[in-house]
Parts: structure tokens; sequence; C-alpha cells
């Protein structure tokens, strides 16, 4: 695996992962506003747009931005090189955040969650795994 701890893939995997937050993030915020139909996200069990799942979208979003910048910091695109060991250890959280949350977009009912955020999911547990190893 010694390819993958090279900086410019790292750099590499966390811009990438970077706009794919972000899509998740503006997905997130799209949900709340009720603009997307609250069926597509949630594991597809969700009928109403309710002011808890309004706040957890909200949440949602905070988390994803704090991925993004642990990601990028790890990349050495923020903060200082060398990365604390904190932000190495955060690194392989996000990463295995991420896994999860792809295995949880495949199990969903909602066809949208399945086909569309389980690969986006996927492809991010793939940049931050490259990050996390650099």
């Amino acid at each position: 695996m010694t390819f993958l701890a090279d900086n410019n893939y790292s750099v590499i995997a966390a811009n990438l992962a970077t706009v794919l937050l972000g899509l998740f993030m503006a997905a997130q915020l799209l949900l709340a506003l009720g603009v997307l139909p609250i069926t597509m996200a949630w594991g597809g069990r969700q009928t109403e747009l309710t002011p808890g799942l309004r706040v957890a979208s909200m949440a949602a979003i905070l988390v994803l931005g704090m991925f993004i910048y642990i990601v990028r910091y790890r990349a050495g695109l923020v903060g200082s090189v060398p990365s604390p060991t904190s932000i190495g250890m955060l690194a392989w959280i996000v990463t295995g955040f991420m896994a999860l949350n792809t295995l949880g977009n495949f199990a969903s009912l909602s066809r949208t969650e399945r086909w569309l955020f389980g690969p986006v999911a996927l492809m991010i547990t793939a940049t931050c795994l490259v990050v996390a190893v650099s």
C-alpha cells in the first residue's frame, strides 16, 4: 500500500472527498428545507419531514463539514504539517463512519439511497481510506 501513502494521491483523494461530502451536505440542506422528499433519505422509512428530521439533517451538515476539515487536515491542505496524531486517528474514525454509512445506504428501502447515495458514500469511504493511510 505504499502508493496510497504518496502525498499526491492523498491530496487528490482529499479534494475528491471534499467535493463528494459537499454534495452530501447540499442534499441534507435540501432535505431539511423540504425541497427533496424525505423518503429518499434516512433509510427510506420516514414519510413526513418532522422538526426532528430537520434538526438531524442540519446536524448532519455540521458533521460532514467536520469530516471535510479532518480529511483536508490529514492530507496537509489545512493546518500544520505534519498533522497531529489526533488528526490521523480522526481520519480513521471518519473512514469507519463512512464505511458504516455506505452499508446503511445500500441497505436502505429508498432506491435513491441505494443507487445514488450508496455508490457516492462508497467513493467517499475509498477517498477517506487513501487519506487515512497516507
